[in-house]
């Protein structure tokens, strides 16, 4: 009789984020992707997407599961999302034991905390806003804090009333984890207002702040309980100056 096969000690990774129509945001979160298995050498990992475009997660799951010579145990579910809110906390759940149920073999699922907030996530944006010549800790410049969760002429409102009130210096800090719609506008009102904007936390043609890297990596490692959980809570981002 053959024995069943062994069970990997280390879990697989599975990322989830939304998707996107613009084939920039996959392309950018593949590149964080690879970017977190050249750190993390043998990690089994793949990236799926709730909506617009593929792979999906039923599929990514699958792929993972039967790229693996051995029965894979145990998987981290990692939402790539940088808040908190109903994709994270029902549909990835949803869509995950949804795919878990269709395969032979189904793993345990071990789903992870939301990438944000953490001051992980200050450090890369305060990254990127040197990127571009603006450091947070010049005392003469305010930093305008740009996310998905702000309607886009809120940037705009926010320069306008920097200036008015003296602010001899503005920058604009992204709280986008990768391009699209949302950030090409932001962009388009700030370099309008001649003002500097930092690039999206992933970008298709570029590599990702260690600091993002390190985070999923923490993540991960939280999930899987090889690492506990930080014992203070994670700060904002970069407030609005």
């Amino acid at each position: 009789m053959t024995a069943p096969p062994a069970r990997v000690t280390r879990p697989a990774l599975l990322a989830v984020a939304h998707g996107s129509r613009d084939p920039r945001h996959a392309a950018a979160l593949h590149g964080l992707l690879a970017a977190v298995r050249r750190a993390r050498p043998g990690l089994r990992a793949e990236l799926g997407f709730l909506d617009l475009c593929g792979p999906d997660v039923p599929t990514a799951l699958a792929r993972l599961v039967a790229a693996a010579h051995e029965d894979i145990g145990r998987v981290v579910v990692l939402p790539l999302f940088l808040s908190h809110g109903y994709h994270v906390g029902h549909d990835i759940p949803a869509v995950t034991a949804q795919a878990r149920r269709a395969l032979r073999r189904p793993p345990a699922l071990l789903v992870a905390d939301p990438l944000g907030p953490d001051p992980l996530l200050d450090a890369a944006m305060r990254r990127r806003l040197r990127e571009q010549d603006a450091d947070c800790a010049d005392p003469d410049l305010s930093v305008v804090v740009a996310s998905a969760t702000i309607a886009p002429t809120e940037t705009a409102n926010a320069i306008r009333a920097l200036r008015s009130a003296g602010t001899s210096r503005v920058a604009v800090a992204s709280y986008f984890l990768a391009p699209g719609l949302l950030y090409d506008r932001v962009r388009a009102d700030a370099l309008a207002a001649r003002v500097a904007i930092a690039a999206p936390l992933t970008t298709p043609d570029g590599e990702p702040p260690a600091e993002l890297v390190e985070l999923v990596l923490e993540r991960y490692a939280q999930a899987a309980g090889t690492r506990p959980a930080p014992s203070l809570p994670a700060t904002a981002a970069v407030a609005v100056a």
